[in-house]
This record gives structure tokens, C-alpha cells and sequence, in this order.
């Protein structure tokens, strides 16, 4: 019988899968969160060098 790391429940997983399906999703949902207080950082300073984000031709942004 397999349990998660985390909280302790009882896993019913492949191997190698350690974590429940909801402490996954918390493990996510944080790694998401710091991923879009980085990129607002980054975006905070480009604009704060005078730098405007446009979008290119084929979808893709940048700055200028």
C-alpha cells in the first residue's frame, strides 16, 4: 500500500507517483503563482526601461 508524501493518504498511482492527486494540484497551482509574480517582475522592470511589449507577426511578444 502506497501513501503520499505529503499528506498521508492512502494512493492507488503508478509507479513512481508519490503524491496524491490533490497535493499535486496545490504543487501546481504554487509553481503557477511564482511563475506569474516572476513574469509580472520581469514585465514591471521592461516597462520601467521605457520599453513597450508588442506582438510580433506570427503571435509571438516582445519588447521595444
Amino acid at each position: 500500500m502506497k501513501v503520499c508524501e505529503r499528506c498521508g493518504d492512502d494512493l492507488f498511482t503508478k509507479d513512481g507517483e508519490n503524491l496524491c492527486e490533490i497535493c499535486l494540484q496545490e504543487l501546481d497551482d504554487k509553481r503557477r503563482a511564482r511563475a506569474r509574480q516572476l513574469r509580472k517582475e520581469k514585465d514591471q522592470i521592461m516597462k520601467d526601461l521605457g520599453l513597450t511589449k508588442v506582438r510580433g507577426a506570427l503571435g509571438g511578444t516582445y519588447w521595444e
